[in-house]
């Protein structure tokens, strides 16, 4: 039988399903480490995104190839892989370019996985054997562990491919606003590659750990009244920053974000604010936020397709595992996970800084 996390609101309980089934194309992985992203949400007030349900939840995962479908020669039982979220078509031009699986034009889902095997159990994340098309999987180098492996996923993975993709180095000044685990990731890999970051927030707690743990040269209250100016005064003759990294999905810090960006700038939009209402509407008058700067825009949610195997060799890296350690703040059992859930949601109470948290999927 298959462990599976069900999380409805106040409530998360692993049961037994059946075990999945490697049809041709997909191969069954017996998860280590299976990271929470922002699934506390549920738990906390019962909201569902459009493809998940109270068996979908989770997406980020690393383990050991279990069994494989018929056909597959790539992968044989034994292989450590990291699994990426989704199921890409591998033909569309998001495809064929090597871009985020995310972005994929014909992206299937969890649902999608289990629907086309006839199972279930295994499309999600939270689940000790995991149903995964074949094209989701990279190799883990030898030498690189689960736990830094998994930060391939939503942590250095998901912000390492637009960094990358922006060619950030020491001589950008660069914002991160909205500073929750993507965005100390973001700083993770904009101080990596030599950039001097700002942090813009408003959690004294976060922001302390950002200057003292990981590295931020400036932090910024956004609510103080001349908090544009002190950013603009911390970059080249007060021009503004180079590169905004907005990693909370709220209007108040993408508007922020992009007040802060110079003219010929680039605002990128990292942040993912599951959730409903009108506060998640931004009110952007494109005319005097954008055209007048002439200011780019973009948006990212994961590492690229060919950047899969430099994630993980990045990974590697002992300062990055550094970075790891002080960002994976707790690891619960899967069957605790109501305990880590409620940690999460209850941060704010806590004396201790609290990062990201792994669960152990076969305990």
């Amino acid at each position: 039988m298959n462990r599976v996390l069900e999380i409805e609101k106040g409530r998360a309980t692993v049961v037994e399903k059946p075990m999945p089934k490697a049809a041709a194309g997909f191969v069954v992985v017996k998860q280590h480490i299976a990271p929470n992203c922002i699934e506390h949400r549920i738990y906390k007030s019962g909201f569902y995104e459009f493809h998940e349900g109270k068996c979908h939840a989770g997406h980020e995962g690393v383990g050991e190839v279990h069994s494989v479908g018929p056909g597959i020669t790539r992968w044989q039982p034994g292989d450590r892989v990291a699994i990426f979220q989704g199921w890409a078509c591998g033909d569309c031009y998001v495809c064929d370019n090597g871009l985020s699986a995310t972005h994929c034009i014909n992206l299937k889902l969890p649902k999608d996985i289990e629907a086309f095997n006839n199972s279930e159990s295994g499309g999600n994340g939270f689940c000790e054997y995991r149903l995964v098309p074949e094209n989701m999987l990279a190799r883990i180098p030898d030498e690189l562990s689960y736990k830094y492996a998994s930060a391939a996923n939503c942590l250095i993975g998901c912000t390492y491919s637009p960094v990358r993709d922006h060619h950030v180095t020491n001589e950008h000044v660069c914002l991160v606003g909205g500073v929750g685990f993507v965005g100390l990731a973001t700083l993770v890999n904009l101080k990596y590659r030599g950039a001097k970051v700002i942090v813009l927030g408003r959690d004294k707690m976060r922001m302390d750990a950002a200057m003292q743990r990981f590295g931020a040269d400036y932090w910024v209250n956004p609510d103080d009244a001349d908090w544009l100016q002190q950013v603009r005064h911390m970059t080249p003759r007060g021009r503004g920053v180079d590169f905004a990294f907005e990693c909370s999905g709220y209007p108040y810090y993408q508007q922020r974000c992009l007040d802060a960006t110079r003219h010929y700038g680039h605002l990128v939009l990292l942040g993912y604010a599951a959730d409903e209402g009108p506060e998640l509407k931004w009110d952007l008058n494109t005319e005097s936020g954008l055209c007048w700067g002439h200011k780019h825009v973009s948006a990212h949610f994961d590492v690229n397709i060919n950047h899969r195997d430099d994630i993980l060799r990045t990974l590697c890296d002992p300062w990055i595992q550094e970075q790891v350690d002080k960002l994976v703040t707790h690891t619960f059992p899967m069957s605790s996970a109501a305990d880590a859930f409620e940690l999460l949601i209850n941060r704010a109470a806590n004396s201790n800084f609290i990062g990201k948290v792994h669960f152990l999927p076969g305990q």
